[in-house]
């Protein structure tokens, strides 16, 4: 942890770069920054514009090659530092453990798996593949490679000496194999093995370094920037807001750095997670304050959250006003607007979803946490670090309403919609138990009749399996090719099923079958329908 209080500075070095082996944390120890990493992007952004090379309002395709795929939509840089450019996520391909071979910033960008799916400027989603197309401007207008641009304009002038910015840290060996020597562990101290991945979109997230470095950019930003940036005011527009939330003014990022609610009003900065380590850098220019943490440890907020916290003090919004809205205007399900919209990996959005149910009848809860209606439209909480759902509001084309937290709008989700969707998940659970139960006494009773019969559900099965492979290999971080032979896997399934429940018809047709039999072979076909449409819906295919 790093404290820059004027030309004060507080550095409190504790801890395990690895338990098991003793060896302590000091000052030649790596972390990675994780999303912090985007600071690099902003400030290059900024540069350019500041040498007249681009302008932050225009269309982006006036930089990219005329080859390059992009949406029908104009898309600013600016869109981008707000995470309102309208592009979906994705869950595969984030990081990748032993990549077969390297590759360009531009074939990163075009292999990810995201799409652009909301209008430019109407949604707020948190988006590393937009960062990385940001980075990929900076390459196309500077004419150089991002990590040679950074080496030049950033870490030379401020002696950033023991920093990487190569996703394999092939520019700074000391930095690759001081890497070595640090593990990363879980909230429980449990290792996290293997903890050293690559980031194909790495302007976005994988830079590492030892902490004074990184220290060394957080206070040329609270003296004035004059190593960064030929103008003062330069620096003054990087911490501007360039987005407030919806009808208020309280700020929500200002050129890619999120505002930390404090008792200022005026700290900017970012947060970082990788898969083992978190991080955090605020700073409040205004009073040349400034917050480091880095920890080796996933997911971690207890100190990157709650030390920002403890130094900038706590947000105190105005005076509660006599006239309050009903809160019950607001209450549904919501779906972080930052979730995957296409392929199957949208299925994960419905274990992300929150309902918001009134609190009386002006406040709101929502996960468990309490949020006080500070004033129409405006819900804080005090139950958590800075967890905002700042501003509800609706009247946006194709959402009846939403919630805005800090990183991603909340969508609205229709009760019939979600209640649809969940139940077409637990009809494919309980298919599957079908097949399950009929081979399982199928085997014990020893019976052979209709073989298709048998074939349907043997396939329901594996088709059951696979899916849950398909999800299992995801979330435990793989690469989209990795799995493409899976979901091709599942359109056989599904072509083989049409050809098989024909048979079993046929077969039901054209012989003499009791009331019972008859219900198992109609029960088995459904069963591959039900399966077959979740597929579809869900997009479990290639």
């Amino acid at each position: 942890m790093i404290v820059i209080n004027e030309d004060e500075v507080m550095n409190l070095i504790d801890g395990y770069a690895d338990i098991k082996r003793q060896i302590p944390v000091d000052e030649e120890t790596i972390f990675e920054w994780g999303s912090v990493s985007k600071l690099l992007i902003w400030i290059s952004i900024l540069q350019l514009e500041e040498a007249g090379l681009l302008d932050m309002n225009e269309d982006i395709a006036t930089y990219l090659p005329q080859d390059f795929p992009l949406y029908n939509s104009t898309i600013t840089l600016q869109h981008l530092m707000n995470h309102t450019a309208g592009f979906d996520d994705s869950y595969t391909d984030l990081v990748i453990l032993n990549p077969t071979g390297k590759t360009s910033l531009r074939d990163a960008l075009e292999a990810a798996d995201v799409q652009h799916v909301y209008p430019p400027g109407q949604v707020v989603a948190y988006s590393n593949y937009g960062a990385g197309l940001a980075a990929y401007v900076v390459e196309e207008v500077s004419g150089m490679d991002f990590r040679e641009y950074v080496q030049m304009h950033i870490f030379a002038p401020l002696q950033m000496t023991r920093t990487a910015i190569d996703p394999e840290q092939d520019d700074h060996q000391w930095v690759k194999e001081q890497r070595k020597k640090v593990q990363g562990y879980t909230g429980d101290l449990e290792l996290i093995e293997p903890n050293n991945y690559v980031i194909p979109l790495y302007p976005a997230g994988s830079v590492m370094g030892v902490a004074s470095d990184l220290q060394k950019l957080m206070q040329e930003l609270l003296s004035g920037g004059a190593l960064l940036f030929q103008q003062p005011h330069t620096i003054d527009s990087l911490f501007q807001p360039s987005l407030y939330y919806p009808d208020t003014n309280v700020p929500r990022i200002a050129n890619g750095l999120f505002f930390l609610p404090s008792q200022s009003r005026q700290v900017f900065g970012h947060g970082g997670n990788t898969v083992a380590f978190s991080s955090s850098f605020y700073v409040d220019i205004q009073t040349r304050t400034g917050v480091l943490v880095m920890t080796n440890m996933a997911y971690e907020s207890a100190y990157t959250l709650g030390i920002p916290n403890i130094v900038f003090g706590e947000y105190v919004h105005n005076d509660r006003p006599n006239t309050l809205e009903d809160s019950s205007e607001w209450k549904g399900i919501y779906e972080p607007a930052r979730v995957p919209q296409h392929g199957f990996s949208k299925v994960y959005g419905l274990l992300l979803r929150s309902k918001a149910e009134p609190a009386g009848e002006h406040d709101l809860t929502m996960n468990g946490l309490y949020y006080l209606q500070a004033e129409p439209g405006v819900y804080l909480t005090k139950d958590d670090f800075s967890a905002y759902a700042l501003d509800v509001y609706s009247g946006q084309p194709g959402n009846e309403k939403k919630l805005s937290s800090g990183q991603s709008d909340l969508l609205y989700i229709p009760l019939y919609q979600h209640l649809l969707e969940w139940g077409a998940i637990v009809l494919g659970a309980l298919a599957a138990l079908f097949s399950f139960v009929f081979m399982l006494f199928s085997v014990l009773r020893r019976i052979r009749k209709n073989r298709f019969l048998l074939m349907q559900h043997v396939l329901n099965i594996l088709v059951a399996l696979n899916i849950v492979w398909i999800g299992y290999q995801t979330v435990s971080i793989t690469t989209y090719s990795a799995i493409q032979p899976f979901l091709t896997a599942n359109l056989f399934y599904m072509a083989g099923s049409v050809v098989l429940s024909g048979f079993i018809l046929f077969h039901m047709r054209y012989n003499q079958i009791d009331k019972r039999g008859t219900s198992i072979i109609i029960i088995t076909v459904m069963t591959a329908v039900v399966l077959s449409g979740n597929i579809l819906y869900w997009e479990f295919y290639l």
